[in-house]
């Protein structure tokens, strides 16, 4: 793709928390992958301990690194970053990922030919080229309220039928993968910037339904692929699951109202009070160090039901 872009065509926004090596295998995939493109990359640091921030030259060749003293939070970390950018387009863009050549020009071509997109995503595919299908519809209250395999088992959430669709085709989707989303400037403009109650999860989701309700599109876009190291050294927080279920009941509130997010206020109390009391009578008959991990992790869990 030969076109000429305007300056500053891409900011690319990468929030960084101790992911090691990867950092630096997705900021060199960039340099690679950005040969018609004038490029501007902004790392978000939020207090890694690692090292993973500073094994690359801060300033220099478009790139800024910004620091903070505490984790932030990804939706926070990243509206610092937007706030610091200029580009016409916006890519959020996990550090686990690899951009191929061609896929950043790609995206950006396509929105150009699609003024009413306001998002896109490129296809994803794991480390080995198997593809990573991405690209849905919004999470339903029934496959929300399935927070355990057991209950998915006996009432399975509506399938997907996006997920059964040609991932080799362009698609009009209503959400795309926080991994990689590219956003327009002026559709950011006009929903705002991502939702600070999310500490972490549904960030994305939550901004695509704000997006499609101001009758911006959403498109999967796979003439761009981007390699995804999903839920590996991006996901070393032992919190992590308790940032899901502190997300997915701010979501269902927000967005589904009063009724249903008691309804998984209770569905959450039933199944993690079994959880928890499962785990105390397997401490109790074998105190390892791991069950009592369980046990402590069951009684955040049911503490984040109530509110905490």
């Amino acid at each position: 793709m030969s076109k000429a872009f305007a300056v500053t065509d891409l900011s690319v926004v990468i929030v960084n928390w101790n992911t090691g090596d990867l950092l630096a295998q997705c900021l060199a995939s960039l340099r690679h992958a950005r040969p018609a493109l004038s490029l501007e990359l902004i790392v978000v640091d939020n207090a890694s301990t690692d090292g993973s921030a500073h094994g690359f030259p801060q300033e220099g060749d478009g790139l800024r690194l910004i620091t903070h003293t505490s984790n932030l939070g990804f939706a926070r970390a990243c509206n610092r970053g937007i706030r610091e950018s200029r580009g016409r387009y916006i890519l959020l863009l996990n550090p686990d990922t690899r951009v191929l050549p061609g896929s950043l020009e790609a995206m950006l071509v396509f929105m150009d030919a699609h003024p009413e997109a306001g998002a896109a995503g490129p296809a994803l595919l794991n480390p080995d080229g198997s593809l990573q299908p991405s690209g849905g519809r919004f999470p339903s209250l029934r496959g929300l309220l399935a927070i355990h395999p057991i209950i998915a088992r006996f009432f399975p959430a509506p399938e997907d039928p996006l997920r059964r669709r040609d991932f080799s085709r362009v698609a009009e989707v209503e959400e795309v993968s926080g991994a990689c989303l590219l956003i327009r400037r002026s559709a950011w403009e006009a929903v705002g910037p991502l939702d600070e109650a999310f500490f972490l999860y549904f960030e994305e989701v939550d901004w695509c339904l704000r997006l499609t309700r101001q009758g911006w599109k959403v498109y999967y876009v796979p003439q761009a692929r981007v390699i995804h190291h999903w839920r590996s050294r991006t996901d070393p927080d032992p919190q992590a699951q308790l940032y899901h279920l502190r997300s997915q009941r701010y979501y269902v509130r927000r967005h589904f109202g009063r009724g249903p997010f008691l309804l998984l206020t209770a569905v959450c109390l039933v199944v993690h009070t079994c959880l928890l009391a499962m785990g105390l009578i397997r401490w109790l008959l074998r105190p390892e160090p791991s069950h009592r991990q369980d046990l402590r992790r069951s009684m955040q869990l049911l503490r984040v039901c109530l509110g905490g």
